[in-house]
């Protein structure tokens, strides 16, 4: 690992969240190969061994992750933060004081707080060279350019609530990377906060299995539907953390004091 002087952190827990955040930043210019690589370590220093079952033969992606993950086997937390932090310091040497520089006036990338792991519900694209004028709207919204998204929703070049080639519409890829201020534009011009994916699974699925506590914590205060299951039978909640649940239900607990 780079120049390991000088990252002036506490101990290793303290190394990988700071490095998770920055993964989330550049996930859109990373290959798959490393997302997953990326998200295999992220879920085993975070959950341990791999526990959940194998996905169907027909989810692709949900399987890639899988196998990213259950192929660590019983590889110790401390093993998979170091791997991680390991593999961004080869990618980007100076990425511990590009986030120590910008701590200070971190914005809502680097605010939603502990448990974010690099957005690798659907692979990134590839080709992170893109031209301006080749892009989409949902190239935009995975960059986080609130501006152009809205201009070319505003303007009629695109739709809020289509989907993409993968089955997934904006509210979905802007939860995906925990972009709050992206998913409030979209709620403000007519996004269906209950818009499913090809796999019928809603922003909130998304929010909650990326541990996007800002994101989620918006969602069920705008009212997204908790009850949607996805293809396989699961809501939001049974695809959550355990840290996730405990926020779910003390937002549910909040609304109901509130409403007493």
């Amino acid at each position: 690992m780079a120049d390991d002087g000088a990252l002036e952190f506490d101990d290793l827990e303290d190394v990988f969240r700071s490095a998770t955040k920055y993964v989330r930043q550049i996930s859109g210019k990373l290959e798959t190969e490393k997302l997953l690589y990326f998200y295999g370590r992220y879920k085993q220093a975070s959950e341990g061994k791999c526990n959940t079952a194998k996905p169907s033969f027909f989810d692709f992606q949900g399987k890639s992750k899988w196998d990213a993950w259950n192929k660590l086997g019983d590889m110790s937390k401390t093993q998979a933060m170091m791997e991680y932090v390991s593999l961004l310091s080869n990618i980007d040497q100076e990425w511990n004081t590009k986030v120590l520089s910008e701590a200070s006036g971190a914005g809502e990338e680097s605010s939603s707080g502990p448990g974010m792991g690099v957005a690798v519900s659907v692979m990134a694209n590839p080709d992170a060279d893109l031209r301006a004028e080749d892009k989409t709207v949902f190239d935009w919204c995975k960059e986080g350019d609130v501006d152009k998204v809205r201009e070319m929703l505003v303007s009629g070049a695109a739709s809020v609530n289509d989907l993409d080639e993968e089955g997934l519409g904006l509210l979905h890829w802007a939860s995906d990377r925990g972009l709050t201020s992206m998913v409030e534009m979209l709620l403000s011009v007519g996004a269906d906060i209950n818009i499913t994916d090809g796999d019928q699974q809603t922003a909130l699925h998304y929010a909650v299995s990326c541990g996007h506590t800002d994101m989620t914590r918006m969602l069920v205060e705008r009212g997204v539907d908790q009850t949607v299951k996805d293809s396989e039978g699961h809501t939001a909640a049974d695809v959550a953390s355990d840290d996730m649940k405990l926020l779910l239900l003390g937002l549910a607990q909040d609304s109901v004091e509130g409403n007493a």
